[in-house]
């Protein structure tokens, strides 16, 4: 019998061009990795920044955060290579907005998937995350890498975590 579980990894960055390398410990039992998800923290904003904004009908480049790359302990080679964005500011374009009556218009809310907007909105294709899947069999060890892209991209120092999400399939004991 399997039971899915998740092991969340997070990964703080606070230097341009910063490289942070990180290791997740897997439990003994698991029989394999079946998928990745990410999600971001901006912790503070420079000056110069300048956040994505939601904008219908307006089709604009995402603020590339940076890119994780994983590897497993068993496994010569990258498995998994990720790029983190502030977060989909095209994910709007074109689309019917439906807001409840029972939430007034002006209401902030931070939904539950990590994604901060400036306004609560409900979209028809919504901004529901799910994991990307993946197949990696016999790993307790992960191994991986975060290098910072917006600093880079800014000049200046932004200080964001990122949270790395590893599902995982366990053998469960019968007894």
């Amino acid at each position: 019998m399997m039971r899915e579980q998740v092991i969340i990894q997070t990964i703080s960055t606070s230097k341009r061009g910063q490289q942070t390398f990180f290791q997740t410990k897997l439990p003994k039992d698991t029989q394999r990795i079946i998928g990745i998800e990410t999600g971001l923290y901006v912790l503070n904003v420079p000056d110069n920044f300048i956040p994505a904004q939601e904008l219908s009908k307006l089709v604009r480049r995402n603020n590339l955060m940076g890119v994780v790359q994983l590897r497993a302990n068993t496994k010569p080679d990258v498995f998994c290579s990720k790029e983190i964005f502030e977060r989909d500011i095209n994910i709007g374009a074109d689309e019917v907005k439906i807001i409840p009556s029972l939430i007034r218009k002006d209401e902030k809310i931070d939904p539950p998937d990590g994604n901060r907007f400036d306004y609560f909105t409900h979209w028809t294709h919504g901004a529901k995350r799910e994991e990307d899947p993946l197949d990696v069999c016999g790993c307790t060890v992960v191994n991986g890498l975060y290098k910072d892209s917006i600093g880079e991209y800014f000049q200046t120092d932004v200080n964001y975590k990122v949270m790395l999400y590893i599902w995982i399939e366990r053998k469960v004991n019968q007894q």
